[in-house]
């Protein structure tokens, strides 16, 4: 275990307080990479009882802060997420180059397949399944990487992508962040059809930063 001690919480939201302690923990690096998290020790150095501290790991480990192990309970996992954030950069830049070759190349039924993707990510926020909103979203984006015409540039990215996909599952967890990448899909579609490739690649651009950015905004809110 760290060596810093473990915070007491109070009595009040402790399944909030429990998932913002055991989450700034991972992010410090007082957990160490591949460490369990076992729900009693947790609750034992938290002094609340295992309900809230269950409630917080299950969180974690949906957002993907915390890999869940069958049989075996919690690991933080073994990538650090100071590594995943020093991706986007490279993403985007990657995903810009994509856009300006695809830019050009699109042709109406590529602007309607885009459309029906967008569609079926706005309907699957009412579902709750954030993988799936994910797979839309990278389906999304792969499409339109795709019609640049480089199969190792897409291929590329679609490496990248899934290894920031533990803090994309942490970003589209919320649904109004969801709504916002929706928003974004839907100007960017609407600066293709109008041949505007200026406005379209800023439009990119900023969809691309959104995960690094609010996690950012996050983290100094918290500090």
């Amino acid at each position: 275990m760290p060596k810093n001690p473990w915070p007491k919480v109070s009595q009040t939201t402790l399944a909030d307080q429990a998932y913002k302690v055991i989450r700034g923990r991972i992010l410090n690096g007082d957990m160490a990479l591949g460490e369990f998290v076992r729900e009693q020790d947790v609750s034992a150095a938290l002094g609340v009882s295992r309900t809230p501290v269950r409630e917080a790991l299950g969180r974690l480990a949906s957002e993907g802060f915390l890999e869940r192990i069958p049989h075996r309970g919690f690991r933080v996992p073994e990538e650090p997420l100071d590594t995943l954030l020093e991706l986007y950069p490279i993403v985007s830049a990657l995903e810009l180059l994509a856009g300006r070759l695809a830019l050009p190349r699109l042709t109406e039924a590529d602007v309607s397949a885009l459309k029906a993707i967008n569609r079926e990510l706005a309907a699957s926020i009412e579902s709750g399944d954030v993988r799936r909103r994910i797979e839309l979203n990278n389906r999304f984006h792969h499409f339109l990487c795709e019609r640049a015409g480089s199969a190792r540039l897409s291929d590329l990215l679609d490496d990248l992508r899934s290894q920031v996909s533990r803090l994309e599952h942490w970003y589209y967890s919320q649904q109004n962040r969801t709504e916002e990448s929706i928003a974004q899909h839907d100007e960017l579609i609407r600066a293709i059809e109008a041949g505007d490739h200026d406005r379209a690649l800023q439009v990119l651009e900023s969809n691309m930063a959104m995960t690094y950015e609010c996690f950012a905004e996050e983290q100094v809110a918290e500090a």
